[in-house]
């Protein structure tokens, strides 16, 4: 179910690509000024360091606009909802369970990398959380000095020299690019074959918890749109997520 709303994203984020919706490209607009004696020129190429390779820009600020409109009149008040009526200890446990779910995809991703530390690692993390720590609701490898490192398909695609290809803005799920898309794709059917204690096939099924996964997902997120509150936030946010991914690649070359 999960990769078909995924093919669905992929989908129409083409159709779109193909009538080329028109739209105005602040950046065009804009004009630096800079001040030389009694002169002033403009010269917009100081700002050339923000650009990303995305030739589906016209849609990724459709899409921009609709994730914005929804975190703003719809995920930020749930948010704020389950914070003042959810004690912190609770949030904690949910998070520490969503967390040790993703110690499935970080091992097996660590395996196919040939990474034999960062597997052992993750691989000891999943152990010990979901026994000790009583299905991964306490974090008892992190006090044991195992600490929690991502490792997706994505990562897995750029070690073996897959480039990243354009920038895309996923519906709901945020910046992104062509090969971490895909990537997430793999990240959920792995998780799917593997069923680690049969929840992935219930996120889409129950609702209750495809809620509770939906708002813990976005509690991990550190920054909202609003905060990039300009004309340029769109570019903002493309070049942030764009040198972030970068850094994070760093640890799998």
């Amino acid at each position: 179910m999960r990769s078909f709303f995924l093919f669905l994203s992929f989908s129409i984020s083409s159709i779109f690509a193909q009538d080329r919706i028109p739209y105005s490209n602040p950046m065009d607009q804009l004009e630096f000024y800079e001040q030389h004696g009694s002169q002033t020129r403009t010269d917009i190429r100081q700002l050339s360091f923000i650009n990303v390779y995305d030739p589906l820009e016209p849609v990724n600020r459709v899409f921009f606009r609709f994730n914005s409109t929804l975190d703003r009149y719809l995920l930020k008040p749930a948010l704020n909802l389950y914070r003042v009526t959810v004690p912190s200890f609770i949030r904690k446990g949910v998070a520490n369970f969503f967390q040790n779910m993703q110690d499935v995809p970080n091992t097996l991703n660590s395996l196919v990398q040939l990474r034999a530390k960062a597997a052992l690692r993750s691989g000891a993390r999943l152990v010990l959380n979901t026994t000790v720590g009583i299905l991964g609701f306490f974090d008892p490898a992190d006090a044991a000095g195992l600490t929690y490192q991502r490792n997706d398909f994505g990562m897995t695609l750029a070690r073996y020299g897959i480039g990243a290809g354009p920038y895309l803005m996923l519906p709901v799920l945020g910046p992104s690019n062509m090969r971490d898309s895909f990537g997430l794709a793999g990240d959920i059917l792995a998780q799917d074959e593997v069923n680690f204690l049969r929840v992935p096939e219930h996120y889409y099924s129950v609702p209750a918890v495809f809620a509770i996964y939906g708002i813990n997902y976005r509690s991990e997120i550190q920054f909202t749109y609003e905060d990039f509150d300009s004309p340029f936030s769109y570019d903002v946010i493309r070049f942030l997520y764009t040198r972030k991914r970068e850094l994070q690649l760093q640890s799998v070359y």
